[in-house]
C-alpha cells in the first residue's frame, strides 16, 4: 500500500469532525493493522480503479467505493473497520477531543461527581434498592 492510499482509506472510514481529528492525523500506528487486512485494501483499490485513483477521489466517491468493498466482502471489511476503530478511538488526540482523560487512571484516579451530588445519586439508586434480589444465593 502507499501512505497516500492508506490515509485516504483511514480518513474515509473516520473523517473526524471539528476538534476530532481524521484517522490519518489521530496518531495511532495503523500500519500493522492495515498490513493484516491487505486483502480488503486490495479490493478497495481494485474497486476504485487503483490506489492513486482512490486517493485522488472526492469523499462521496471514496464512500461509494468502500460501500462496494463492504458489500463484496462484509466480514473482512468489518474486521478492518473494527481494528482501525479500536486504535483510532484509543488515540490520545481523539480521547482528548471527546473530553475524556487520556492519562492513566492511577495514581490520580477520576472525579466521580461534583460535591453535593449524593442526593441525586441516591434518587437514581432508589429503583435498584427497591428491587428484590435477582440472583440465586
Amino acid at each position: 500500500m502507499t501512505p497516500t492510499f492508506d490515509a485516504a482509506v483511514l480518513d474515509t472510514l473516520f473523517p473526524g469532525l471539528g476538534p476530532i481529528p481524521p484517522a490519518s492525523r489521530a496518531g495511532p500506528d495503523v500500519a500493522s493493522v492495515l498490513g493484516r487486512h491487505g486483502g480488503v485494501l486490495e479490493a478497495i483499490a481494485a474497486t476504485a480503479g487503483g490506489r492513486e485513483t482512490f486517493a485522488a477521489a472526492d469523499a462521496a466517491r471514496r464512500a461509494h467505493v468502500l460501500a462496494e468493498a463492504e458489500r463484496a466482502a462484509p466480514a473482512p471489511f468489518q474486521a478492518l473497520v473494527l481494528a482501525v476503530s479500536a486504535l483510532y478511538h484509543a488515540s490520545a488526540p481523539v480521547v482528548e477531543a471527546y473530553g475524556w482523560v487520556s492519562r492513566p487512571p492511577q495514581p490520580q484516579g477520576f472525579t466521580v461527581g461534583a460535591p453535593g451530588d449524593e442526593a441525586e445519586a441516591d434518587g437514581m439508586l432508589e429503583r435498584v434498592r427497591a428491587r428484590r434480589q435477582i440472583w440465586r444465593g
